[in-house]
């Protein structure tokens, strides 16, 4: 059993230890602190320099715009613009916003003449598909000249799709594409469209005979959908 003595020593042996190690910490701090202000300073300089930088440009530019010549080349600059921009605006009044343009489509599209289609393979009354094809970010097809109803009917082949063509709730005898357009293309077949029983508002491209039929709303065909978002 130790003494008196050797118990002391031990513990002062003990605190000793312990002190040299708090000053090993406060030193770690204390050099810490010194290398965050050094990059702090660092920093702050560079921030200043190209702000000074930054300055001289902006003076000599303010410089250079205030020569009469630079101002000319600016002004003549600015008509240049203006006149792309008012092209650019006859362009897009002359393009078929419905039908867009892309590069690709999404799956489950076909590209055709650089529009997106969709095929359904199920079938849905006039109205479903009409919904349908707006759940897709597309309308029910509208077909507006012969160019494009061709390109449709290698894929449209036997079957009977639906297509964005519907009566005028106003006038019975106008027929009205989905987006609102009135019909000046169309392919009836012969002796369409007949309104049977005053009671077919809604029209199909019949596959077999790659033509078109007035049909009841309520009847159940295939949906042919197209693509009207931004590409």
């Amino acid at each position: 059993m130790k003494n008196f003595d050797e118990r002391s020593l031990d513990e002062s042996n003990t605190v000793g230890r312990a002190k040299k190690s708090q000053g090993w910490i406060i030193l770690a701090l204390v050099v810490t602190l010194c290398i965050i202000f050094i990059i702090q300073g660092i920093l702050t300089g560079l921030l200043f320099g190209n702000y000074s930088t930054v300055n001289d440009d902006l003076s000599v530019l303010k410089y250079n715009v205030s020569d009469p010549a630079m101002k000319n080349d600016v002004s003549e600059l600015w008509k240049s613009v203006l006149n792309i921009l008012g092209d650019l605006s006859k362009l897009k009044d002359k393009v078929d916003i419905t039908g867009g343009s892309c590069t690709t489509c999404p799956f489950g599209w076909k590209m055709i003449r650089s529009n997106c289609y969709f095929f359904s393979s199920l079938l849905e009354t006039w109205k479903r598909s009409k919904e349908l094809c707006a759940g897709r970010n597309g309308i029910l097809v509208v077909i507006k000249d012969e160019f494009e109803m061709m390109s449709l009917l290698p894929i449209i082949a036997q079957k009977n799709y639906w297509i964005g063509l519907k009566r005028d709730p106003n006038n019975i005898t106008m027929w009205m594409w989905t987006d609102g357009s009135p019909l000046t293309y169309s392919v009836w077949n012969e002796g369409e469209p007949s309104n049977a029983y005053n009671n077919e508002h809604c029209a199909e491209v019949i596959g077999k005979v790659q033509l078109w039929n007035d049909l009841k709303c309520d009847q159940r065909r295939y949906y042919l959908c197209k693509g009207v978002w931004d590409c």
